[in-house]
C-alpha cells in the first residue's frame, strides 16, 4: 500500500509520541474511492505482522501471554433472575445480561411478524416499526414501497428477536449473512427508505447539505438478497428500552434509548450460534454497524471463550466466519465519552460510551482491553488461518477477512465529519490483517434515513452508494 508524504510524516510521528497500549495511527484506507486500488492483505503478511508485534509488546515487558480475552469483570453477569426495571437499572446496566431474564430477548410484537395482528406495532408492509419509519417527528413514514419481504426468523436454539429476508433462489455455496444494526435502530435500518414529500433534512449536527433521494435506492438487504444471499438481520429490540430504565432526559436517564454491549452481545451471540449449529456445513459472515461493529467482534469473542472452555454445543465461531465487515464502529472510542455521559449518566446511554472510550484522546477501557489486547494484537482473530487471542492453532485453517469502513476525516485527528467515530477510532491497527477503507465527505446516507437525516455521515458507511458497493465487492472475495 502507498502512502502520501503527509501520511507517512503523520504515521512517523504518531509512532514516535504515542504510548504503547493505547495508539491510534493511520495504517491503510485510501482517499475514499471505492474504484481506486484496494489495499491487500494475505494471511502470510499477516502472520508476519502478528509476529512481529507480538515481538515488540514482550520487548516492551507487555505479558502477552498471559493477557486475559475474557469478560471484563466491571461487566460480569450480576447472577440475578428478576427482570430489569426503571427501578433496579443501575443492577444490570452495563453487565452481560444471561437470556433467561434479559427483557430485550423477546419476540412479542415485532412489527415484521406477519402474524402479529393485535400489537401496538402489528404488521403492515414489513418495515414500519411505529418510530425511525413510522412516526412523523422522526421523517416518516417512509414513502418508499414494495418494501423487501421478510418474516420473525424462527431458527432452532435462538429464543430472540431477527429478521430473515424471504429469499427464493439461496445460492448455498456463499456465506449466511448477518446484519447488526447500532443504537437506537432496527433491522429497517438495512433497508431502503424515503422522506414524505417535503421533508427537510436535519443537518444541525454534521452540518451537511443535501436534497433527500426523491427515488429509494437500494439499501444491502434488497441488495444481498438480489445476490442470493441468505439474510437475517438481529433486533436488539430498542423499543423496550422504556421498559427497563428511567427515561425522563438524554444528561443523566435514557431518554434516546441506548443499548450498551450487556444488552446487546449476549443476542447476537446466541443469534450466530444458532445459526451455526443449524448449518454445520456453511459459513457465515457478519456485518455491523455503529455500535453493532464491537457487538458482532464481542459476541465472537465470548464464542470462542466458550469454545475454549469445552461448554455443550460451543463452537469455535473463527472455523465459520467468512467475513467481519464493519462500518463506523467505535474499535477506539466514541466522540459522547467527551460530553461526560459516561461520568455522569449510570443508564446504558453512560455504559455505553464508558465501554467505547473517548476517541479524541483514547486509552484502552476495560470492555476494549479483552477485545482488542495490546495495540489491537487480539482484534482480528484468525485474519492469518492460525492465531487468536495470543494463541496459535485456533482457526482450522479459516481464514477469516476483516473490514473497516469510516469516512474520512475534514483534517485527519483534528475535524472529524462523522459525528460519533473518527479514521482512527475506527480502524483496526494490523494494516497486513485487516483492510481499513475510508468513504469521502460526500458518501453520505441520502436517504434521510434515522431522524431526517441526523446522522447521514456517520451512516453513510453502509448506506451511501459508495458503502453499499465497497460491502457487495467485499463479499465476493
Amino acid at each position: 500500500m502507498r502512502m502520501s508524504k503527509f501520511s507517512l510524516r503523520f504515521y512517523a510521528t504518531g509512532l514516535a509520541a504515542c504510548a504503547l497500549l493505547a495508539c491510534e495511527k493511520p495504517n491503510g484506507g485510501g482517499n475514499g474511492n471505492p474504484d481506486e486500488e484496494e489495499q491487500v492483505v494475505s494471511p502470510e503478511q499477516c502472520r508476519k505482522q502478528v509476529a512481529a508485534r507480538q515481538d515488540e509488546l514482550v520487548a516492551a515487558g507487555v505479558d502477552v501471554a498471559n493477557w486475559s480475552f475474557r469478560d471484563a469483570p466491571e461487566m460480569a453477569d450480576p447472577g440475578l433472575t428478576e427482570r430489569q426495571t426503571p427501578a433496579t437499572y443501575k443492577l444490570y446496566d452495563g453487565k452481560y445480561r444471561p437470556l433467561s431474564n434479559h427483557p430485550g430477548c423477546s419476540i412479542e410484537n415485532l412489527y415484521y411478524d406477519k402474524a402479529n395482528t393485535t400489537g401496538t406495532t402489528p404488521y403492515k408492509d414489513g418495515n414500519n416499526d411505529g418510530k425511525w419509519t413510522g412516526a412523523g417527528v422522526f421523517g416518516g413514514p417512509n414513502r418508499a414501497a414494495n418494501h423487501i419481504d421478510g418474516d420473525v426468523a424462527r431458527i432452532p436454539g435462538y429464543p430472540c428477536a431477527a429478521k430473515e429476508y424471504a429469499q427464493a433462489n439461496e445460492d448455498t455455496s456463499k456465506p449466511i449473512v448477518i446484519l447488526v444494526h447500532g443504537n437506537s435502530t432496527r433491522p429497517h435500518s438495512w433497508e431502503k427508505f424515503l422522506l414524505p414529500l417535503g421533508s427537510s433534512i436535519d443537518s444541525s449536527v454534521e452540518k451537511v447539505q443535501f436534497s433527500p433521494d426523491t427515488e429509494a435506492r437500494q439499501q444491502l438487504a434488497e441488495a444481498l438478497i438480489a445476490e442470493r444471499f441468505r439474510v437475517i438481520a438481529v433486533d436488539f429490540r430498542t423499543d423496550l428500552i422504556a421498559t427497563v430504565d428511567p427515561t425522563g432526559n438524554s444528561g443523566t436517564e435514557n431518554a434516546a434509548g441506548n443499548i450498551d454491549h450487556g444488552w446487546s452481545t449476549p443476542i447476537l451471540q446466541s443469534l450466530v450460534k444458532a445459526v451455526m449449529l443449524n448449518n454445520p456445513d456453511r459459513k457465515v459472515a457478519l456485518i455491523g454497524h455503529s455500535l453493532g461493529v464491537t457487538v458482532v467482534r464481542d459476541a465472537l469473542r465470548r464464542l470462542y471463550v466458550e469454545h475454549v472452555d469445552g461448554k455443550p454445543e460451543s463452537v469455535n465461531p473463527f472455523t465459520r466466519v467468512s467475513h467481519v465487515i464493519l462500518g463506523s464502529g467505535a474499535n477506539h472510542g466514541v466522540s459522547t465519552y467527551d460530553s461526560g455521559l459516561c461520568t455522569a449518566n449510570p443508564t446504558m446511554r453512560g455504559t455505553i460510551v464508558c465501554e467505547m472510550g473517548s476517541r479524541s484522546n483514547y486509552t484502552q477501557t476495560y470492555f476494549h482491553k479483552p477485545l482488542n489486547g495490546p495495540r489491537d494484537l487480539f482484534a482480528t482473530p484468525c485474519a492469518d488461518g492460525d492465531y487468536a487471542f495470543g494463541k496459535t492453532g485456533q482457526c482450522g485453517g479459516n481464514v477469516v477477512k476483516y473490514y473497516t469502513i469510516t469516512m474520512t476525516d475534514i483534517a485527519q485527528g483534528a475535524n472529524y465529519q462523522d459525528f460519533y467515530v473518527s479514521e482512527n477510532a475506527s480502524r483496526i491497527d494490523l494494516s497486513d490483517c485487516s483492510v481499513n477503507k475510508l468513504t469521502t465527505l460526500n458518501d453520505y446516507d441520502t436517504s434521510g434515513y434515522f431522524n431526517k437525516g441526523f446522522i447521514a455521515n456517520h451512516f453513510g458507511s453502509l448506506r451511501s452508494a459508495a458503502g453499499l458497493k465497497l460491502v457487495m465487492g467485499y463479499l465476493a472475495k
